[in-house]
């Protein structure tokens, strides 16, 4: 089946925003993962069409 909603729309939108090789991610990702060990850099933040208001996004950094 298939899914739907603001959730999926959103990342969806935050998805085509990334370069090959590299994973963005919402604010509320970053927060439900807080002390986890996961790394993320702020890339700011960016329209997102079909979202009123600019969308903070983060790039998660990782490590071989």
């Amino acid at each position: 089946s298939d899914l739907f909603g603001t959730a999926v729309n959103m990342a969806a939108r935050i998805a085509s925003k990334a370069d090959a090789g590299e994973i963005l991610a919402a604010d509320v990702v970053r927060q439900l993962v807080a002390g986890k060990g996961f790394l993320f850099a702020d890339r700011g933040e960016t329209e997102l069409r079909g979202f009123e208001d600019p969308v903070r996004i983060y790039e998660v950094r990782w490590q071989d």
